[in-house]
C-alpha cells in the first residue's frame, strides 16, 4: 500500500463559525466521519455490524487544531494505525489544508463492542484481519508530537 485511506471534503457554509472559519465541533464531526468511514471499508459496515450484532465505540479521542480552515476551503483526512490488538484500535488521522500544510490531528481509541452484552468483544475475523494488514502495509511516517499529546500550560520558567 503505497496511500493510506483518505477522505477529501471542502469546509461548506454550515461548518463556519462566528470567527468566520471552520468550528471545531466540525473538524470533530469529519474526523468520526472518517473514522466510520474507514471501519464501514474494513470488515464493519452497517450491514456487518447487524449481522455480527457488533459494534465499534470511540473510548477517548483529542483533538490538536494547528490551523484555521474557512469557507470553501479543501482538506483531506489520511488515517494511520499507530497500535491495535484483539479489540482495540488506535487511529492517528491527520488533516492537510490544499497546500498539503498539516491543520489538525485527531487521535482515537476504539474498541469493539458485543451488542448483546455491550460489553468489550474481541474483533470479527474480518476486521481484524484488514486492521492487521492495513497496520503492516500503511505508508511509513514520523509520528507529528501531537501523537500522544497532553494539555498542559507551561511554567513561565520553561519559556
Amino acid at each position: 500500500m503505497t496511500e493510506c485511506f483518505t477522505i477529501n471534503g471542502t469546509v461548506d457554509t454550515s461548518m463556519i463559525d462566528h470567527n468566520q472559519h471552520m468550528h471545531d465541533a466540525d473538524f470533530n464531526k469529519v474526523f468520526s466521519e472518517a473514522s466510520n468511514a474507514f471501519n464501514y471499508q474494513h470488515g464493519l459496515s452497517l450491514e456487518d455490524r447487524t449481522r455480527l450484532n457488533y459494534t465499534i465505540f470511540t473510548l477517548e479521542e483529542h483533538t490538536t487544531f494547528l490551523s484555521q480552515l474557512k469557507l470553501n476551503d479543501y482538506y483531506s483526512i489520511r488515517i494511520y494505525l499507530y497500535n491495535y490488538d484483539y479489540k482495540r484500535v488506535h487511529f492517528f488521522l491527520m488533516m492537510y489544508g490544499s497546500e498539503d500544510q498539516l491543520v489538525a490531528t485527531n487521535e482515537l481509541m476504539m474498541m469493539g463492542i458485543d451488542r448483546d452484552t455491550e460489553k468489550s468483544a474481541p474483533f470479527p475475523k474480518q476486521y481484524l484481519e484488514q486492521i492487521e494488514t492495513y497496520y503492516q502495509q500503511q505508508p511509513n511516517i514520523d509520528w507529528p508530537k501531537q501523537l500522544g499529546h497532553r494539555i498542559v500550560i507551561p511554567n513561565k520558567e520553561d519559556k
